[in-house]
C-alpha cells in the first residue's frame, strides 16, 4: 500500500474515533463509527488470501449491521422524544436496538460469535485494530450513556462474556482465537465494573488496552500461530520472559498489573453489597486462567520434538530486532510491574 495513502486511511480512522468520543448528537457518532469501519477495511487487506477475505467480509458485514441497528435504535428516539441528544435517550425500545448494536460492535457474549473467526483470520497487528482500536469509541458511547435500562442489559452480557470468554478458550490451540476469548472476557469484566463506576471502567479500559497492545506486538514480533510453536528451544529467553511477564498478567495473577483488571471489579462489587454477583466472574477467571497458565507451560516447561538444530535458531535472529525487543521490554516493565504502583498511588 502507499504510504500516503496508509497515513490518510490511519487518519480518518483516528478522526472517525475522536467524532464518537466528542459528539453528543446520534447522526454525527453513526457518521464517525461509518468512517472508522470504512477506514479499517483497507488497512485490513493486506494479505491477499482467502482466509483474509473472508475475515474482512465478516467484520464489514457485523460492522454495517451493528451501524444500522445503531441508527436505527437513534431515529426511534427521535421520534419519541424529538431530540438527537445523546443524553435524552428514553423508552424501552430505543435503549434495547442501541444496547444490542453496541454489544455486537465490542464483541460481547451473546453477539461474540464474530469475533474469534474474523481475529483468527488476520494478522496480529491487524488484529490490534480490532482488538483495542475499535472498541475505544463503542466503549465511550456506553460511558456516555447514563440509562439503567443500557447498564442492566450491558450488566447481563457482562456476565455473559465472562463466562463464555473463559469457557470458550479452554478448547482452543490457536493463540489469535485464544486472545478473541481472553478479550471478550475482559471487556466483560470492565462493563461490569463500569456498571457501578464510570471512572473505574475507564481506567481499567486504558490497563486493557495497555496490556492488550503488549500482547499483540509481543506476538507479532516472536511471530507465533498457535500453542506448539511456544517452547523454549524456538524462542530466545528474552522473549520468553516476555511473554510469561504479559500472558501471566493477563491471567491476573499479583503483583502484575493485570491483578487490577479482577481486584478493583471485586472491590467494587463488594462494596456495593453485590457479593452474588462475583461468583460468576471468579468461575470465568479461574477457567481463563487455565488456559493462561497452559500457554506459560507449553512456553517454558513442555518441549515439543524437533531436531536438534532448532536450539540456535533463536540465536542467529536474535539480533535482528534487538531494538524492538528493548522497546517491548520496557513496555511491560512500566505497564506491568510499575503503572500499578503509580496507579495504586494516585
Amino acid at each position: 500500500m502507499n504510504r500516503s495513502i496508509f497515513i490518510f486511511l490511519l487518519f480518518c480512522l483516528l478522526i472517525g474515533t475522536l467524532i464518537v468520543i466528542f459528539s453528543s448528537h446520534w447522526f454525527p457518532i453513526w457518521m464517525g463509527l461509518e468512517l472508522s469501519t470504512l477506514s479499517i477495511l483497507p488497512l485490513l487487506s493486506t494479505n491477499f488470501i482467502s482466509r483474509n477475505n473472508e475475515a474482512i467480509l465478516k467484520y464489514f458485514l457485523v460492522q454495517a449491521f451493528s451501524a444500522a441497528l445503531l441508527l436505527n435504535g437513534a431515529i426511534l428516539n427521535l421520534w419519541l422524544t424529538n431530540s438527537w441528544n445523546i443524553n435524552f435517550t428514553e423508552g424501552l425500545l430505543p435503549h434495547s436496538i442501541i444496547s444490542l448494536a453496541l454489544i455486537i460492535k465490542l464483541g460481547l457474549a451473546p453477539c461474540h460469535f464474530w469475533f474469534p473467526d474474523v481475529l483468527s483470520g488476520i494478522t496480529f497487528l491487524e488484529g490490534l485494530l480490532i482488538a483495542c482500536w475499535q472498541k475505544i469509541a463503542p466503549f465511550f458511547l456506553i460511558i456516555s450513556l447514563n440509562s439503567s435500562i443500557i447498564n442492566e442489559i450491558l450488566l447481563v452480557s457482562s456476565i455473559i462474556s465472562v463466562i463464555i470468554g473463559g469457557w470458550g478458550g479452554l478448547n482452543q490451540t490457536s493463540i489469535r482465537k485464544i486472545l478473541a476469548y481472553s478479550s471478550i472476557s475482559h471487556i466483560g469484566w470492565i462493563l461490569a465494573a463500569s456498571f457501578f463506576s464510570q471512572n473505574a471502567g475507564l481506567a481499567l479500559f486504558i490497563l486493557y488496552l495497555l496490556f492488550n497492545t503488549l500482547i499483540f506486538l509481543l506476538c507479532h514480533s516472536i511471530n507465533i500461530k498457535s500453542i506448539s510453536f511456544l517452547n523454549i528451544v524456538s524462542l530466545s529467553p528474552t522473549n520468553i520472559i516476555l511473554f510469561l511477564t504479559s500472558i501471566l498478567s493477563l491471567g491476573g495473577l499479583p503483583p502484575l498489573g493485570g491483578f487490577l483488571n479482577k481486584l478493583i471489579p471485586l472491590i467494587i462489587f463488594i462494596n456495593n453489597s453485590n457479593i452474588i454477583l462475583t461468583i460468576p466472574f471468579l468461575i470465568g477467571s479461574l477457567l481463563s486462567l487455565f488456559f493462561y497458565l497452559r500457554l506459560t507451560f507449553n512456553s517454558s516447561l513442555i518441549l515439543f520434538p524437533q531436531h536438534s538444530i532448532n536450539l540456535i535458531n533463536w540465536r542467529s535472529h536474535n539480533f535482528n530486532n534487538t531494538l524492538f525487543t528493548s522497546i517491548l521490554f520496557s513496555f511491560t516493565v512500566f505497564g506491568l510491574l510499575l503503572f500499578p504502583i503509580i496507579f495504586s498511588l494516585i
